[in-house]
C-alpha cells in the first residue's frame, strides 16, 4: 500500500446510494408530521366539542313514573295504531308509550318501557311483593344486622307489612303458622301452598333461615322470627342453647334475643319458641319487651292459661297481637277443622281473631282447605299486622 492510497478519501460501498438514505429520512419526517397533525386535531376537537362522554355511543331511555289507573278504567288497544299502541305482540301501551318484553319487536322511534322478566307490577301479576330490605332499618352487631327504627321514625313492622286491600267482610282472621325453617320440605309446602295473608314464623335454628324467610316474603307472606323462651319442664323440655331463661340476668337474655334477631331480615316481629314459663314472669319479660319495642317490632304469641304477656307488652309500649288461639292442639284432621271453625266464629263475634298453628303436613293441609272458602263465608284472611293492638304507654 502506497502513501497515495492512504490519503485517498473513503468511497461508499458498492450498492448503497446516499440519495436512498436521504429519501428514507425524508419519509420518516413526513410521517411524523402527519401523525402530529392528526393528534393536534383530535386534541383541539376534544377541547372545543361539547361531548362529555368523549364520543362514546349513547342511548337514551325514558323512565316512566307510573301511577295506578283510575278505578274501572282500562286501556283499549287500537289495532290501527301500530306497535306503539298495540299489545298484540305482548307489549301493552302505557299512556302512548309501548311496553317491550323479551321477543317483542322494538319500535323504530320514540321512547319505550323495557319490561324486565320477573319485575312485573304486583297489580299485573296478582302477587303481592314484600318491601325490599331497608339498610336504614338495620344496625350492625356481632350477630349480624339487627332491626331498628329508622331516623325518620319508620318501623320494620310498618315497612315490611303486607299491603292491605279494603275487605268487604266485617270479620277478620289472622293466622300464624310457626316452627318453620327447620324442615325444608314442610317450609316449602307452607310457603307455596298457604294463602299469602297467612303469617309464617321461623325458628332461628334453621340452617338457612335467612334464605327461607326471604322466599316467604317473596311470596307475599309477612314473617316473624321466633325467640326461644323457657317453657315449662325445662331443660327436659328443651328449646335449644339460645333459650331465654327466667334464671338469667337481663343482659344475658338480651344477648340471646339479639342472636335470634340476627338470623334473618325483613320480618315484622317476634313470636316465642316455647315460652310457657318465661311469658309468666314479669321480671324476665320486661327488658325483652322493651328491647323489641325499641326496635320497632311487634310481638305475637299463642294464648296461654294465665299468660301475662299481653299486659306486659302494654306496659312496655310494645305493639302486640291479641293472644292467638291454638288450632292444632290435637293432631287430628277433625279436631283441627273444628278448631278452625271456632276461630271463624270468634272472628264473626268479636270482629277479629288470631289463630296459631304448628308447621306439620296435616295442619298445612287442613288450613289450606279451610282458607279456600273463607271469603265466601264472609270472613277475610289478614296478616298479623292487621290484628295488632296500638302501642301502649312507654
Amino acid at each position: 500500500m502506497t502513501q497515495d492510497d492512504l490519503e485517498k478519501p473513503l468511497m461508499p460501498r458498492a450498492g448503497r446510494s446516499p440519495r436512498r438514505t436521504r429519501r428514507r429520512v425524508d419519509g420518516a419526517v413526513a410521517l411524523a408530521c402527519v401523525v402530529g397533525a392528526a393528534l393536534a386535531f383530535v386534541g383541539l376537537w376534544a377541547m372545543l366539542a361539547d361531548d362529555p362522554l368523549g364520543g362514546e355511543p349513547v342511548a337514551v331511555a325514558a323512565i316512566e313514573r307510573r301511577s295506578p289507573p283510575p278505578p274501572q278504567q282500562s286501556a283499549q288497544a287500537d289495532p290501527a295504531a301500530g306497535p306503539a299502541a298495540s299489545s298484540s305482540a305482548g307489549g301493552a301501551a302505557r299512556e302512548g308509550v309501548p311496553v317491550v318484553r323479551p321477543g317483542d319487536p322494538m319500535p323504530k322511534s320514540g321512547p319505550v318501557i323495557i319490561r324486565i322478566p320477573g319485575a312485573d307490577d304486583p297489580a299485573e301479576t296478582g302477587q303481592a311483593s314484600s318491601s325490599a330490605i331497608q339498610a336504614t332499618l338495620l344496625e350492625d352487631s356481632r350477630y349480624g344486622p339487627l332491626p331498628r327504627i329508622g331516623a325518620d321514625g319508620r318501623r320494620p313492622l310498618d315497612v315490611y307489612a303486607r299491603p292491605q286491600q279494603a275487605a268487604a267482610a266485617k270479620a277478620r282472621v289472622a293466622l300464624i303458622v310457626a316452627g318453620l325453617g327447620v324442615s325444608h320440605e314442610v317450609t316449602e309446602i307452607a310457603t307455596a301452598s298457604l294463602p299469602a295473608p297467612v303469617t309464617l314464623a321461623f325458628s332461628p335454628y334453621g340452617k338457612d333461615v335467612a334464605e327461607q324467610v326471604e322466599k316467604a316474603r317473596a311470596q307475599g307472606h309477612e314473617t316473624l322470627i321466633q325467640a326461644p323462651m323457657e317453657p315449662y319442664g325445662y331443660p327436659a323440655n328443651d328449646t335449644g342453647p339460645q333459650t331465654l331463661l327466667t334464671s338469667l340476668p337481663a343482659p344475658a337474655n338480651l344477648e340471646r334475643l339479639r342472636w335470634a334477631l340476627g338470623r334473618a331480615k325483613g320480618y315484622v316481629g317476634v313470636a316465642p319458641l316455647g315460652g310457657g314459663k318465661f311469658l309468666e314472669t314479669d321480671a324476665a319479660m320486661a327488658p325483652v319487651f322493651t328491647e323489641l319495642g325499641r326496635r320497632g317490632l311487634l310481638f305475637a304469641a299463642a294464648a296461654g292459661g294465665e299468660s301475662r304477656a299481653d299486659l306486659a307488652a302494654e306496659q312496655a309500649g310494645l305493639v302486640h297481637a291479641r293472644p292467638a288461639i291454638q288450632i292444632d292442639v290435637v293432631a287430628d284432621a277433625g279436631a283441627i277443622d273444628a278448631a278452625l271453625a271456632d276461630l271463624e266464629r270468634a272472628a264473626k263475634t268479636d270482629g277479629a281473631a288470631v289463630g296459631w298453628a304448628t308447621a306439620s303436613p296435616l295442619s298445612l293441609k287442613r288450613i289450606a282447605a279451610w282458607a279456600g272458602g273463607l271469603a265466601d263465608r264472609g270472613v277475610a284472611l289478614t296478616p298479623i299486622t292487621a290484628a295488632v293492638r296500638p302501642q301502649g304507654p312507654s
